[in-house]
This record gives structure tokens, C-alpha cells and sequence, in this order.
């Protein structure tokens, strides 16, 4: 505590010192541009709320310094963050600002890019026939594949061309059968998309081909094709590519199941299972690498600047590594305790996901059925039922023991307690599933021999107990209850 108190006694010194000494503030527009490159690489890392800070800073400064170019690109960045954490509306207006700052300064690249997300959003729209944006999304998308050509920006025609075959995709999605002029017209221009990627060696595009064909090939019911196709990429993929192993083996595990390979399919669903974990293994050494990297990079910093500092400064500096040793140290010993508790709870979950494989690979058990009536039940139950199920399951299931019943039983009540607290009635949740299902209002009238009406007052009383404004809210908020 000593040393704490001694350190904040002379921080005015230190910072005295830092802004009269020899060096100069670092220039506010450079800064800006470092905190959108920074952004992005935390984006790639998976760290959203990290980058959505660095973004938004960014952007503030490069208003504040009339840099337009870095304030676009801070607004894409933000976009793009948006998108992947399913914040469509905040992305849309965004996306607007940044097009308009785009156009009245002529960054005829950052427009391009800007209309490609502009073009996505409006693929993620279609959840249903009557808020299908496809048409206006390809709008979108032409004119930045016509501005990429023009200014040879090859990154962004490739992601047009496969942004163009996805709303062809999605014009399809309703049709019974498929009209089959679209269905060409998408694969035309995924291979076009697939084509330029592979040309330029953009490796985030090559993989969205990938999985953008995947929905192609569904549609048009070529299941042997697609299993071909899969197999092939999967085959290619570099052995540390665990994400994009994880995905391929995914709808590898659909197709065998569509085409009846049962076998073929519960050996797909444990590459699955194998790849997701090396990934998730993966991603903590890069976070723990970077940690390291960052922390050796601060260090350098601080003796170049020690240089150029009087002796005092010196002195403070000494101290505060100090206090930066002892910090480190304690946090080592938090972190060691805490992945010995994290590695408890991994091996529990372990157990309970050899129960769940041993049982898929059985779906005649008796005891997969009892589960999946308890997940469905859960809402209407109390804890105590729960708890009861789970912990008489535990005595049926030869691998399954008391903390794997309690980790399920936590999980569902934890879900009962949410519905519960946000007062869904059975009716609003069979609406909720329902429209999970796809099915329009009129479709669920019908089902439910309801009118019209009545059902779209449910889902408006849904919407207030939620506190969202759409459909898509609903149902994403639906999958984190655990309804459907």
C-alpha cells in the first residue's frame, strides 16, 4: 500500500514531465487512423466491444479534425461490427452516414465497400415474403461492383459478385418450386465471386464462397454435388484451419443426414465436434500471445521515453514497473486459479457433451426423448421439477453424473426464470415457435385456427414483453431463451 501511495503522490510530476519533455502529443488524425487499423484487428480476433471502442473514438477525432476519409472508414468499421453482432438497425444508419460523407467527397472506394454492407442488410431482411429487400439490395450491390471495376478495386468486386449471388439466392427462397433462371443466374455469380478470390488470394472471401454455395446447392436439392464440392474443399483447407473445418463439417453433417448416410454423418458430426474445440483452443493462445505482445510492446515504449526524462522521472518509472510486476503477478495467480476452475467446469461439460454424442448416435433413446421434453417443457416448470427430472436422468444415464445434471438443470432454470420474468403465455410462445418455422401470420392463423388479427395482437404483446420491434428481434431473442 506504501508503494501505491507513493506512486499517486508524484503522478503529477510524471505527467508534468511527459508533456514538457522532449517528445511531441502524437498527431490527432494518425492517432485516429492507428485506431481504426487497430479496430479492425480486433475484429478479426473476435473482441467486438473492444473494436466498437477503438471505432467509435476514431470516429469522434476524425470529426473533430475534418478527416472524412478516416471518419468513412470508422463508420464501415463500426457497420461492419453491427452486422456481426445482429445490430441491423444501428448498422443501416451508419452505413447511411457513411454513404453520404462517401459521396460529398468523392471516396470512391470506401462507397463501394459502404454498398456492399448496404446490400447485405438488405439480404438479412429476408425472413419473409413481405420483407424481402432483394431487389433494392441488388441495387446496391451493382453499383459497387460497377464503382470497384471502374477504379480497379479488387477486393470489392469479388465480395459484389458474391453478395449479388446471395439475393439471387434469397429471390428464390419462396418459390415452389424454385424458378430456375434465378437459380443459374446465383451459381453465375458465385463462380464469378469464387473466381476473383481465388485470382486475388483473398482468403475471407474464399470461404464465404465456400458456404454461400452451400445455401446454393440446397436450394436446388444437388445434394450429391454439394457433397462432392464440400468434401473436395474440406480436403484443400490447411491443417490449422479449424473455423472453416468446423463449418464444412457442419453442413457435411446435414447433407449425409438429408441423403440417409446416417454413418457418414455422425463421423462428420464428431470432426465437428473435434475442430470447434481446437478452434476455441486456438483463439485463447492468440489471445494469450497478444496479451504478451502488447505488454512487451508497453515496455519498449517506456524506455524510450525514460531517455529522454529528468532523474525523477526515472525514478517514478522504476516504481510504477514495480507496481506493474506486482500487478502482473497477482493476476498470474488469479488466472491459474481461475483456469483450474474453468478446466473443472470444461471437464463436466466434456462429460455432458459424450452423453449427448453417445445419445444422437441413438435416436431411438429413451433417454435423448426425455431430455429434449425437458428442454421444451422447461418454461412452464418450476426449479425444483427441473432440478428433480435432471437429477433422476442422472441415475438412468450410465455416464452422466450429479455436476452434469446440475450444469443442465442451472441452464434451464436460468432460461425459466428469463421467460418467467419477461411473462410469455403458452399461447405467445407457440406464436414465437411458430414463426420460427417460417410461417407467416396468415400461416399461423390458419394453424392455429385463429384470425389474422388476433395473431398479429400476440406478437405486438410479444414485442412490448420483449422490448423489440420486429420479427428478427423476436426470434433472436427467442434462441438466447432457448424457445426454438
Amino acid at each position: 500500500m506504501k508503494l501505491f501511495r507513493l506512486l499517486f503522490l508524484f503522478l503529477p510530476v510524471i505527467t508534468l514531465a511527459a508533456c514538457t519533455g522532449p517528445h511531441k502529443s502524437q498527431d490527432m488524425s494518425s492517432r485516429a487512423r492507428t485506431l481504426v487499423e487497430q479496430a479492425a484487428d480486433d475484429v478479426k480476433s473476435q473482441d467486438f466491444d473492444r473494436a466498437m471502442e477503438k471505432a467509435l473514438e476514431a470516429l469522434s477525432v476524425s470529426k473533430d479534425e475534418g478527416d472524412t476519409e478516416i471518419q468513412v472508414r470508422a463508420l464501415h468499421t463500426i457497420v461492419g461490427i453491427d452486422i456481426m453482432t445482429s445490430h441491423d438497425s444501428d448498422a443501416w444508419e451508419k452505413a447511411l452516414e457513411a454513404e453520404a460523407v462517401a459521396r460529398k467527397n468523392g471516396l470512391r472506394k470506401d462507397l463501394s465497400a459502404i454498398l456492399i454492407s448496404k446490400a447485405k442488410l438488405c439480404s438479412y431482411a429476408e425472413i419473409s415474403p413481405e420483407t424481402g429487400r432483394n431487389d433494392e439490395g441488388l441495387g446496391y450491390a451493382n453499383e459497387a461492383l460497377a464503382i470497384a471495376e471502374e477504379i480497379g478495386a479488387d477486393e470489392e468486386k469479388a465480395e459484389a459478385c458474391l453478395v449479388i449471388g446471395s439475393l439471387y439466392i434469397n429471390k428464390n427462397r419462396w418459390n415452389n418450386p424454385i424458378d430456375q433462371d434465378i437459380y443459374l443466374t446465383a451459381g453465375q455469380w458465385l463462380d464469378r465471386g469464387q473466381m476473383l478470390a481465388d485470382q486475388y488470394g483473398i482468403e475471407r472471401l474464399r470461404r464465404n464462397g465456400i458456404l454461400f454455395r452451400s445455401r446454393w446447392f440446397q436450394q436446388g436439392n444437388h445434394n450429391q454435388e454439394a457433397l462432392d464440392y464440400f468434401a473436395k474443399a474440406r480436403e484443400a483447407l490447411p491443417d490449422d484451419d479449424h473455423l472453416m473445418a468446423s463449418a464444412l463439417d457442419d453442413r457435411l453433417v446435414r447433407l449425409y443426414t438429408r441423403t440417409g448416410n446416417s454413418e457418414a454423418a455422425l463421423d462428420a458430426h464428431d470432426d465437428y465436434v473435434f475442430h470447434i474445440t481446437k478452434y476455441m483452443t486456438q483463439k485463447s493462445d492468440e489471445a494469450l500471445a497478444e496479451m504478451e505482445t502488447r505488454f512487451e510492446v508497453k515496455e519498449k515504449e517506456h524506455q524510450l521515453e525514460q531517455r529522454g526524462y529528468q532523474i525523477i522521472l526515472l525514478l517514478m518509472l522504476v516504481l510504477l514497473a514495480l507496481a506493474i510486476i506486482i500487478l502482473a503477478i497477482n493476476y498470474i495467480k488469479r488466472v491459474r486459479r481461475r483456469n483450474s476452475e474453468l478446466q473443472r467446469i470444461n471437464d463436466t461439460k466434456e462429460q455432458l457433451i459424450a452423453v449427448l454424442s453417445k445419445d444422437l448416435k441413438n435416436p431411438a433413446s429413451a433417454y435423448a426423448a426425455q431430455l429434449e421434453k425437458l428442454s421444451s417443457d422447461a418454461a412452464t416448470m418450476s426449479s425444483e421439477q427441473i432440478r428433480e427430472l435432471c437429477r433422476s436422468m442422472a441415475k438412468d444415464a450410465q455416464s452422466m453424473n450429479e455436476d452434469v445434471a446440475k450444469y443442465v438443470g442451472d441452464i434451464l432454470i436460468e432460461r425459466s426464470k428469463r421467460i418467467a420474468d419477461i411473462g410469455l403465455s403458452p399461447r405467445e410462445i407457440q406464436i414465437i415457435r411458430l414463426s420460427a418455422e417460417g410461417l407467416t401470420a396468415a400461416d399461423i392463423a390458419d394453424k392455429l385456427f385463429l384470425s389474422v388479427h388476433t395473431v398479429n395482437t400476440h406478437r405486438q404483446h410479444i414485442y412490448a414483453k420483449m422490448g423489440v420491434r420486429n420479427v428478427s428481434d423476436m426470434l433472436r431473442i427467442a434462441g438466447e431463451l432457448g424457445l426454438v
